[in-house]
């Protein structure tokens, strides 16, 4: 609670009297495709928006945007200096400074409060009780799954981690929950009932169906239907679902051509994210737990045509690795495991046992370079080479691939 309060301090400080309305997104995992979906919408449909992703993968500029542009260099300069002094002043309170997110965070909301931003699309980024992004009074919230993951943090049972992530319920604004078990779904429930919020659940208020036409989203307020997802993937329909879902429940629809193109407009880099590369078909992911891996899995299926498939692997601590590499194998023929360059980053070479445990075999490599060229020399002519396990892992690749972030590009 010390830290949350610490948190409110800083953010209360940037924000003005004329707040944005905050869609606000949580969730194990597909809270960075909603989140994506959201932004999209919300520019087609002509608000003045911002968003804030968690995590970036390619540029830290990434977590906030304006307009689906990234946060101007010299305008994160000015914010960074702006908002320092205040930050650092609170090294000497009884809750101690900033984090490095928190701070992150705050220049978001001095930017969009200087644009005058009318909507912003936020991801949470750990949990949501205690988040740095939980200090907002949202128009409707969205919380998309629950999985086992960051347990050490949030807790080690579906009922802890949801109770974790349902803090981001506001008393009388809505709650639209993703399809998740009884258990974890009747913890949000119950809390969304305790303060008031009216729950929107997938499966139940809210439904989807993908047609060859598209996919067709029914909430309490409307139908709407040949939506096209944007992002590629098995659950891309139930994350564009509940981003038409949070939208209604806000009462922020405001033509069915905007969530249209919102829907075909959206890009979320690092979500099998597709890249042609000489002889070779990289596919970038930040699957890295075992409920993502099962998703990637299913995509993958559906996506290559017998291509022989190669993974560069790559962790960072806080995830139970077999799992993880158990949940790919029959979509993968062979695993490189390599170093991530983070704090966190778990040793490749006390992997192996995890991934021995599935497949046959594996190899070590103690450089990246050096593992992306042993996923080539694998995958051969026509072959694919996968880089999942981290987003982290996936930015470094974009790196060598010479994938670049523009903060004029749009994605159209």
């Amino acid at each position: 609670m010390e830290e949350f309060l610490r948190r409110a301090d800083l953010l209360r400080a940037v924000r003005g009297p004329e707040a944005p309305k905050f869609l606000h997104v949580a969730g194990t995992n597909g809270k960075g495709s909603v989140t994506a979906y959201l932004q999209s919408i919300l520019v087609e449909s002509g608000y003045e928006s911002g968003s804030y992703f968690s995590p970036f993968v390619f540029d830290p500029r990434e977590r906030i945007q304006y307009n689906r542009r990234l946060i101007p260099k010299h305008l994160l300069a000015l914010w960074t200096t702006v908002l320092r002094p205040f930050a650092e002043s609170l090294a000497d309170t009884e809750y101690g400074g900033a984090s490095e997110f928190e701070f992150k965070t705050a220049i978001g909301f001095a930017f969009w409060q200087h644009l005058q931003c009318e909507a912003v699309a936020l991801e949470v980024g750990l949990g949501g009780r205690l988040d740095a992004t939980n200090v907002i009074d949202p128009a409707a919230c969205g919380i998309v799954s629950i999985g086992l993951d960051h347990m050490a943090i949030l807790g080690d049972t579906l009922e802890l981690i949801a109770a974790e992530k349902a803090g981001v319920i506001k008393p009388g604004k809505p709650v639209v929950v993703g399809e998740m078990e009884e258990g974890p779904r009747k913890v949000i429930l119950d809390r969304a009932q305790e303060v008031g919020a009216s729950g929107w659940v997938m499966g139940r208020e809210v439904t989807y169906e993908v047609r060859p036409s598209g996919v067709t989203v029914r909430t309490p307020s409307a139908t709407h239907a040949g939506l096209q997802p944007g992002i590629y993937g098995e659950r891309q329909p139930h994350n564009l679902a509940v981003a038409v879902a949070m939208m209604d429940a806000a009462g922020m629809t405001r033509t069915l051509r905007g969530l249209t193109e919102g829907a075909r407009k959206a890009f979320a880099p690092g979500r099998f994210q597709v890249v042609e590369s000489g002889e070779q078909t990289f596919v970038l992911d930040g699957a890295h737990n075992e409920a993502s891996c099962r998703v990637l899995a299913e995509t993958l299926r559906q996506w290559k045509k017998g291509q022989k498939t190669v993974w560069v692997a790559g962790m960072v601590a806080g995830h139970d690795p077999e799992p993880v590499f158990r949940a790919m194998k029959d979509v993968v023929d062979e695993v490189v495991l390599v170093p991530i360059q983070n704090p966190r980053a778990v040793d490749p070479s006390t992997l192996v046992p995890a991934v021995t445990a599935t497949f046959n075999s594996v190899e070590v490599r103690n450089d990246l370079a050096e593992g992306l060229a042993v996923g080539r020399e694998k995958a051969g002519k026509g072959g694919v080479v996968l880089v999942a396990g981290s987003f982290y892992l996936v930015g470094e690749c974009g790196v060598h691939l010479g994938l670049v972030t523009n903060e004029e590009e749009t994605h159209d």
